[in-house]
């Protein structure tokens, strides 16, 4: 009799069945990975966004907006993906979009640098902020959310990235 080379079909299925299990038993480790990469990805954009206004505004000596839309769902129909962190037309305003299904948990909705690079208070237009703004990013919906990250821009206008915090997400 020959010998045969090959696998038999009882060893394929127990295969593919290990495949599976392994497979199930990943996915939710991948989501968590993925939210917390989007909410990193928001929190660097932000920064980043931040940090060009303020420089912006110092360098060209004019009023230089940070337009911060909560989530990028409340947008999709008038932003495209690569205008995350874009200049507007008038070239004074920045937009500034979360990534993915981090939302931003603030009741700020545009931080104004002025000329000297100071963050401008946004009840009293004429002067600085008196103390420190502080932005919450949140991973996913506020009631969902797992992990957040502090952004705190300082009355001078730095801007310091907080460390990623695990539990539930509230603007405090």
């Amino acid at each position: 009799m020959r010998k045969v080379w090959g696998f038999t079909l009882v060893e394929l299925m127990v295969t593919i069945s290990l495949m599976a299990i392994i497979a199930v038993i990943a996915i939710p480790s991948f989501n968590n990975l993925m939210l917390k990469q989007n909410l990193n990805k928001s929190t660097r954009e932000l920064v980043i966004t931040l940090n060009k206004a303020r420089s912006k505004a110092a360098l060209e000596r004019r009023l230089v907006t940070v337009t911060l839309k909560p989530s990028s769902e409340d947008t999709k129909s008038t932003l495209s993906e690569d205008t995350e962190s874009t200049l507007s037309k008038d070239e004074s305003t920045l937009n500034w979009v979360a990534s993915g299904k981090t939302t931003l948990v603030s009741t700020t909705t545009a931080v104004i640098f002025r000329s000297d690079g100071l963050v401008q208070d946004p009840i009293t237009p004429t002067i600085p902020l008196s103390s420190d703004l502080t932005l919450v990013l949140c991973d996913n919906a506020q009631a969902d959310a797992k992990y957040s990250k502090k952004i705190i821009i300082s009355r001078m206008g730095t801007v310091q990235q907080g460390e990623l915090v695990s539990g539930s997400c509230n603007a405090s």
